[in-house]
């Protein structure tokens, strides 16, 4: 092999290890059940790992609030393991909040400017690179009538940005 030759195929190599790399994504979210009826609240999420190789330690956390998320330090009470994903696998996994929800819930509005956000991170490690990888989500049940109240089917925010911190499983 000649000395071009290598270092076009060492070249290549640091190309497509930038290139080729796991994504999981959550692709969508509902609630288990309507959040005028549960006593903890339970989101249900589909992921799919849209990359070239496969994420190991697949981890998630996820959380709720009436006036928007926030940045927030995960909670060991509500983090879920659910362990690996080939590329081009989906998966449906279900969180659940570490507190009791005690129904005060903001009050509907025709103007639709009430909410419930739902919100978490999925983290993940690369199986080929070993690199430390994460997907922020965020999903909100905007409260127009009372009737909303029982509804399942979130729709993805599209307003606010919520940003994780660190990975739990990493701070021990």
């Amino acid at each position: 092999m000649s000395g071009a030759s290598l270092w076009y195929s060492r070249k290549q190599v640091v190309l497509t290890t930038g290139q080729v790399k796991a994504y999981v994504q959550v692709t969508e979210a509902k609630l288990t059940e309507p959040i005028s009826d549960a006593s903890f609240v339970k989101v249900q999420l589909k992921l799919k790992n849209f990359g070239q190789t496969a994420a190991i330690n697949l981890h998630g956390d996820m959380d709720y609030q009436d006036n928007g998320p926030k940045s927030h330090e995960s909670n060991y009470a509500d983090l879920l393991k659910f362990g690996s994903m080939g590329p081009g696998f989906e998966r449906s996994v279900t969180l659940t909040s570490n507190r009791r929800s005690r129904r005060e819930w903001p009050i509907p509005s025709l103007r639709g400017d009430h909410s419930v956000f739902f919100f978490g991170t999925v983290w993940y490690t690369d199986d080929t690179s070993g690199e430390d990888r994460k997907e922020d989500w965020c999903y909100e049940l905007i409260l127009k009538l009372p009737d909303d109240l029982k509804k399942t089917e979130l729709e993805p925010c599209t307003i606010l940005k919520f940003e994780s911190a660190k990975d739990p499983l990493k701070d021990q």
